[in-house]
């Protein structure tokens, strides 16, 4: 009996330390932008990445630290992944400490925002203006400069 107590506890720690993101939510464009506004008074930084795109695994641990610099109530980060498959970001999420959500574009997302190159980066403003669209790699120090301009110069 004390075997399958100590079984079970062990169990339930597992299942407790499983990574929450095991299933990412899909967004659509008309999602972002409600989350985009529903932010308003923040700056929001959207990133458009994919699992297989090395311009943007060498980017996401810059924005992993800056997440980590900012208050979450002054800058939100929000991932967007254009993988096609929903197996090839759950594999990128379980190596990789993302800090701020995470989620898989449906595919008229990519149509809306004009997706044709990653990584991309848009950044809105306080007051939900889109005031920086980047196609590219950006550097987290670059970024890092934008953010406390939008915020008035100060974290």
């Amino acid at each position: 009996m004390k075997f399958r107590s100590a079984l079970f506890t062990v169990l339930c720690l597992i299942v407790l330390t499983l990574p929450a993101f095991a299933a990412p939510r899909e967004i659509g464009s008309g999602d972002l932008l409600k989350l985009v506004g529903e932010s308003r008074g923040k700056v929001v930084v959207v990133n458009f990445f994919a699992s297989w795109c090395p311009p943007c695994l060498e980017e996401i641990p810059g924005l992993i630290r800056l997440r980590g610099h900012y208050k979450p109530s002054q800058v939100e980060f929000i991932g967007v992944s254009v993988d096609e498959s929903r197996d090839q970001l759950v594999a990128l999420m379980g190596k990789t400490p993302f800090n701020y959500p995470v989620f898989l574009a449906r595919e008229e997302l990519s149509r809306f925002f004009g997706i044709s190159s990653i990584p991309r980066l848009l950044v809105y403003d306080k007051a939900g203006k889109l005031v920086i669209d980047n196609v590219g790699l950006v550097e987290a120090d670059e970024l890092a400069k934008a953010i406390d301009t939008l915020l008035g110069g100060g974290k």
